[in-house]
């Protein structure tokens, strides 16, 4: 139900039972569902043209969409504050590491006996996917995106300073290389770029460093910081000593985070970011190119971050509503239509198989690089409720770092000792 309207809806519907008709008309009307999708631009029109098309082929239920008042980085924190009230919508786009912090909600809705429903397609999700959207057995939602992180590069940018392209088996010492080469502060251009403003886009890229020099997040059982280590000190270490000592990175304390702005305008040589760019990137007539991560010691692992389409409850049967949509929604064609929008990767095995498939990786040259890259994506971010906390903390150690106002070592105990106090506390 939208904010503002509870009222006048109860009392209609009190109105309508006086006359021993609410029941009959509230079965047989029109089902209203909610959806906060939290994308800009060209997904934000490609989400909303296809829910369009949705409620034009399904007159029994009318799907409106918002962007939640957040993007899609800020909508935990909005979901947890609407939740508290029955002012939250019927399904939002959440990150797939965020689904123990809502499952455990009881306004979170129970997917799992959907699911089984054939017309679904469950199975032709990727495995990753499904386990993102499983919170303990619970399924509370569909999957709404797999992607990955990959280097994009400006050509031009890296010919105009004599520097080849990086190739697949590039090294980090080769990425700091190349950013220092084309970096030229007074044209205003930068290597690369990293964001200080305290969000998740801090952390992502620092966890496959991590992982590459064999560091993990935290322990097995999740009751103890791990990426303190020397692994994380190194993997700290290198953006810090590029950051202060070389100066070719542009650090972006933007809540907006203006890197991608940047890349597009010619004024960043590289940018680790995902599919979700390829769009704005042809828009802005970039001349780019796709190469997978720098690897350590020939390991190139990369962060994959599985997001999804969470379902709440309000009654039974707009959960059921929210169900069909979701089910029109994720289906093959209507995926490919979605991705041919976003470049957006395919979240089931049969849309590879579809005759416009090969139209979309023409359509966005290196998203096959993207597409393979998913084989090096080993790893998810710690399956906790507390992982929130543990990324802001994190965040607020690069961002010191970065800034040159400590060394990483410092930086990163203090971010753990404020994470273990953290998952010290009892719960998942």
């Amino acid at each position: 139900m939208r904010p503002g309207t509870t009222l006048a809806v109860v009392a209609l519907a009190l109105a309508v039972a006086s006359c021993g008709g609410g029941s009959q008309e509230q079965a047989t009307g029109p089902v209203e569902i909610t959806i906060w999708h939290g994308q800009e631009d060209t997904s934000a029109k490609s989400i909303e043209k296809l829910v369009s098309r949705f409620n034009q082929s399904h007159p029994d239920i009318r799907v409106s969409t918002e962007s939640g008042g957040a993007t899609a980085d800020g909508m935990l924190p909005k979901i947890t504050a609407a939740l508290t009230s029955d002012a939250y919508p019927d399904i939002a786009y959440l990150y797939g590491s965020w689904a123990p912090n809502v499952a455990r909600n009881p306004k979170t809705a129970d997917l799992t006996s959907y699911v089984k429903d054939p017309a679904v397609g469950w199975t032709d999700f990727w495995a990753n996917e499904r386990e993102a959207v499983t919170v303990q057995g619970k399924v509370i939602g569909f999957p709404a995106v797999v992607d990955n992180m990959v280097v994009l590069y400006n050509k031009k940018l890296l010919a105009k300073a004599g520097v080849k392209a990086p190739g697949p088996d590039w090294t980090w010492d080769d990425f700091r290389e190349i950013a220092k080469k084309t970096t030229d502060a007074q044209s205003g251009v930068f290597g690369t770029t990293w964001a200080i403003s305290g969000g998740e886009e801090a952390v992502w890229g620092l966890w496959p460093l991590l992982w590459q020099s064999g560091g993990d997040i935290l322990t097995p059982d999740h009751k103890k910081s791990t990426f303190n280590s020397a692994a994380g000190q190194q993997a700290l270490g290198l953006i810090r000593d590029m950051a202060v000592d070389d100066k070719s990175v542009y650090l972006d304390s933007s809540p907006a985070e203006k890197g991608q702005k940047l890349f597009e305008s010619g004024r960043l040589a590289m940018f680790l970011s995902g599919p979700w760019v390829l769009p704005d990137l042809q828009a802005a007539k970039v001349d780019y190119g796709v190469v997978r991560l720098p690897g350590t010691n020939g390991n190139h692992e990369t962060v994959s971050g599985p997001d999804n389409w969470v379902v709440f409850e309000h009654d039974e049967r707009r959960v059921k509503a929210a169900t069909t949509f979701l089910t029109w929604l994720t289906a093959a064609q209507q995926q490919l239509v979605w991705m041919s929008d976003t470049g957006s990767l395919p979240v089931r095995e049969s849309i590879t198989k579809l005759p416009g498939y090969q139209d979309y990786l023409q359509k966005y040259p290196g998203i096959e690089v993207i597409s393979e890259n998913l084989a090096n994506a080993k790893r998810v971010r710690p399956p906790t409720t507390k992982y929130p906390r543990v990324s802001s903390f994190v965040a607020e150690a690069i961002a010191e770092a970065l800034l040159g106002r400590t060394d990483t070592k410092t930086a990163l105990d203090e971010a753990a000792a404020k994470s273990d106090a953290v998952l010290a506390v009892p719960g998942s």
